[in-house]
């Protein structure tokens, strides 16, 4: 990595606190950076060529990223997560070799680190370490899936969406987080479903007084509702009316 001091600072520090580098030495961290080279992303930016996705490690700096699965027979498309702020992708690839099938885009301006995937497979190697925070990385990041993939086999679409206001909304400040913001689109693919569908779901959260909306931002107002919205358990007919 080329960069002035200040600049070199500032990525250490990021590295330092990020969770999965805890336990890692600064000397570590250092040749970690040395093989890391950094680059921003435009909001739309689509990571979709091999070059990206199959030579390349990631490390987000700061920003949104969006990991998705796109049918182009039915043009649908379905997200599976919002990586931010001192996440990691391509992991799959990392760990087993294989190319990924998800494809990636920016939603906001975007800087991660990148480290070519071999160099990066021996760095772990060199620093065992970091085996453990990266397990617990994963096991994560699956549950969370596990339940989105529950939620979309055996849930209505109105549930979906109250699960989703739930997982990121911080209690402590009663505002959503990493979703808010975005586009009724990028909420829609989020639950798996449309843009229509969803409108009409917040619609009806809006006449209930669960929620109001403004410029895109979703202020909760009654979260003893939504939770009864969250636990609604789903009936044949609602979830195929969905």
């Amino acid at each position: 990595m080329n960069i002035g001091l200040e600049k070199y600072r500032y990525y250490f520090e990021t590295l330092r606190e990020n969770p999965l580098f805890k336990d890692i030495s600064n000397e570590s961290l250092a040749a970690l950076l040395k093989i890391s080279t950094s680059l921003y992303w435009e909001k739309k930016t689509c990571i979709l060529d091999t070059d990206n996705t199959f030579h390349k490690f990631y490390i987000i700096i700061f920003g949104k990223v969006k990991v998705y699965n796109f049918d182009p027979q039915n043009n649908r498309e379905l997200t599976l997560n919002i990586l931010t702020d001192s996440d990691i992708f391509n992991v799959c690839t990392l760990i087993n070799g294989d190319s990924s099938i998800l494809f990636y885009e920016a939603l906001e301006f975007t800087e991660v680190l990148w480290i070519p995937i071999d160099q990066m497979r021996q760095w772990m190697a060199d620093n065992p370490a970091i085996y453990k925070p990266f397990l617990s990385y994963v096991v994560k990041k699956t549950e969370k899936l596990e339940v989105a993939v529950s939620d979309l086999c055996l849930k209505n679409t109105s549930t979906r969406l109250a699960n989703l206001l739930v997982q990121h909304l911080n209690i402590a400040t009663n505002k959503i987080e990493v979703i808010n913001g975005l586009s009724h689109d990028e909420l829609a693919a989020l639950i798996g479903t449309t843009r229509a569908v969803l409108n009409r779901h917040l619609q009806e959260f809006k006449e209930d007084g669960i929620l109001k909306i403004k410029r895109k931002n979703i202020e909760i107002i009654d979260l003893p509702l939504l939770i009864q919205k969250m636990h609604t358990t789903s009936t044949a007919t609602a979830y195929f009316k969905n």
